[in-house]
């Protein structure tokens, strides 16, 4: 037995068994072309927010419209977000172009933000997807050729 107290570092104290750490389940590695995606979809639900105020102020719609429909919107792109690592989640996201295009009805000005942000969403799906594929076939390579450094 010590002369150390029960609760004092060193001591026999049953506190002081170590509980096994846990192991935390690895991130998944998401695609460039997932998180280009995703970036673009929040991006956009922001600015469509701001639309819901410009359609409720100005009165083109009535309040309640304007907001239930803009927030089910935002709503949307956010969780669409979250799922465009699957290929219906792109395909949802293109959708979703479609439908801010459509807000130029309503504001003259977002037929310009829709093309802005339809183009950039085409830049992003394009080069992200080369992107991945380079990196791919590069971590292939580098499987084929063990210590090798390119």
């Amino acid at each position: 037995m010590t002369d150390t107290p029960a609760g004092a570092p060193g001591g026999d104290s049953p506190d002081q068994v170590a509980a096994p750490a846990k192991t935390r389940r690895p991130r998944r590695e998401r695609s460039l072309t997932e998180s280009l995606l995703s970036i673009m979809l929040v991006l956009e639900a922001f600015v469509l927010f701001f639309v819901i105020l410009n359609v409720a102020g100005a009165r083109i719609l009535p309040t309640g419209v304007a907001w239930g429909g803009g927030l089910a919107l935002i709503a949307l792109m956010l969780l669409t977000s979250g799922v465009v690592r699957y290929r219906w989640g792109v395909v949802l996201g293109c959708v979703l172009q479609v439908a801010i295009a459509l807000t130029g009805l309503l504001v003259g000005l977002m037929w310009v933000v829709a093309a802005l942000f339809i183009g950039l969403w085409i830049f992003c799906l394009y080069k992200g997807v080369t992107i991945d594929r380079r990196n791919a076939a590069y971590r292939a390579w580098l499987e084929q050729n063990p210590g090798a450094s390119a």
